[in-house]
């Protein structure tokens, strides 16, 4: 993001905010309603849409000896909000934890880290390589040293907020003042592998459909019953497991382990994306509550950096069915990002694997299996999604879709169900049309 925001500014262009409701088209509800849909989810009631009010941060208390205050900051993948960076300008940190990596080698290993120092000379002064975003930010961090104090207060930077992106001011801000730039989570391959490997097709299925529901309460009215979102758990959504609550432990632990690094006092920022701030704080409460004894060991969060080798079971109804389940939750540069971290396994698929993956991709990306999944996995959702349509059993209606879903014995696809799909242009509501007057 950083990358594509440094071309624009240094095109002399302003780089606009991201489109949240850029997305899989084919896997979304109908397009009509979309921009109401995505003006609720900025509600906080949403969560999995970055909303938070973090000023100036939540104080993380050292929980042994020695340890460095810490300060968390959610911030916003999509916009443009600067709280965190003017705090890390004014309070000049030791360090800076961040949950995205400035660029590709940044965040090729959880706790890299990067000086500017360091980074300054390598590239401008001596000539070395480097990628396009890491070029840009040491360049921005080098103009803004060079500003009157204080920092936060000058024309150069007030400029750059209203041209990057957050997390692009957050590292721009940690170089300017000399703040070890640590990345803090682990590489997104590895979280797109575990996605992938780890659930149960079943498992990954019941995510499909939880999601779909949680969609689908996004499109009624906000005075609606159904309009409130139940929240995740972790337990039974592969994705919260997986993407949310498992980097939550990590992004924990990188934080103590900057906070208790001996060496320069200082304090310690931490910049999360918002859907990591309840789960990281949470994490911490527990770690003082504790003295420590919660904390992570060492062999639990080996664990949780490990990329498993892709399993050849069903493999290609898990990369279609987690390829849609992103489409609904995520930007589509987020999917794109997943899809070429597993480019390898896709190169991989061959004769039935290829029939699979084609087969399941397009029934889990018709509007259809969004509300078969959906009746399955929340009612209520389900209802408000059809209305007040009476006389006819939806459900019933649906039924080729149900029958494929692993969730209920299938293996995500049939030859019946694609047939039925292809030939099927819509469910069949004869029922409801009203008897012939005479």
């Amino acid at each position: 993001m950083a990358s594509a925001a440094a071309a624009r500014v240094v095109a002399g262009g302003v780089a606009p905010k991201i489109n949240v409701a850029a997305r899989d088209a084919t896997a979304k509800s109908p397009t009509s309603r979309r921009a109401s849909a995505v003006a609720r989810a900025l509600r906080p009631t949403a969560a999995f849409v970055d909303v938070v009010e973090s000023e100036p941060g939540t104080l993380l208390k050292p929980f042994e000896e020695g340890m460095q205050k810490s300060l968390l900051f959610g911030v916003s993948h999509m916009m443009n909000n600067h709280e965190a960076a003017e705090y890390i300008l004014n309070s000049k940190p030791r360090s800076v934890v961040v949950e995205t990596g400035l660029c590709k080698a940044h965040q090729e290993r959880r706790g890299t880290v990067f000086n500017f120092s360091e980074l300054f000379a390598s590239i401008h002064m001596a000539g070395g390589a480097a990628e396009e975003a890491l070029a840009f930010i040491t360049r921005v961090a080098h103009q803004l040293r060079l500003e009157e104090q204080p920092l936060a207060g000058s024309p150069f930077w007030a400029q750059m907020k209203t041209q990057l992106p957050a997390e692009a001011l957050v590292y721009a801000a940690a170089f300017a003042v000399e703040a070890r730039l640590v990345f803090g989570d682990r590489p997104k391959s590895t979280t797109y592998r575990r996605l992938v490997s780890c659930p149960t097709l079943k498992e990954l299925d019941e995510t499909f459909a939880k999601q779909s529901a949680r969609n689908y309460r996004l499109l009624v009215p906000e005075d609606h019953e159904a309009a409130t979102l139940p929240p995740a758990d972790p337990a039974t959504d592969a994705f919260e497991r997986v993407c949310i609550d498992e980097r939550d432990t990590i992004l924990a632990h990188t934080i103590y382990e900057e906070a208790a690094l001996q060496g320069t006092p200082g304090v310690v920022v931490a910049v999360v994306g918002s859907d990591h701030l309840a789960g990281v704080e949470r994490r911490w409460e527990e770690m003082v509550a504790s003295g420590g004894k919660s904390r992570a060991s060492a062999e639990e969060i080996d664990a949780l950096l490990t990329a498993p080798e892709t399993t050849r079971e069903n493999v290609g109804a898990r990369l279609a069915i987690m390829q849609r389940l992103l489409g609904l939750r995520c930007t589509e540069s987020l999917v794109s990002d997943a899809f070429e971290a597993l480019d390898a396994d896709m190169n991989t698929l061959e004769g039935d694997e290829i029939i699979a993956f084609n087969a399941t991709s397009e029934i889990y990306g018709a509007p259809r299996m969004l509300l078969a999944a959906a009746a399955e996995a929340d009612e209520a959702a389900f209802d408000a999604a059809v209305g007040s349509a009476k006389g006819v059993d939806f459900k019933k209606e649906l039924e080729p879709m149900r029958a494929v879903r692993p969730a209920n014995g299938g293996v995500g696809w049939s030859e019946e169900a694609i047939v039925w799909l292809r030939t099927t242009g819509a469910v069949d509501v004869s029922s409801l049309a009203k008897p012939p007057t005479e």
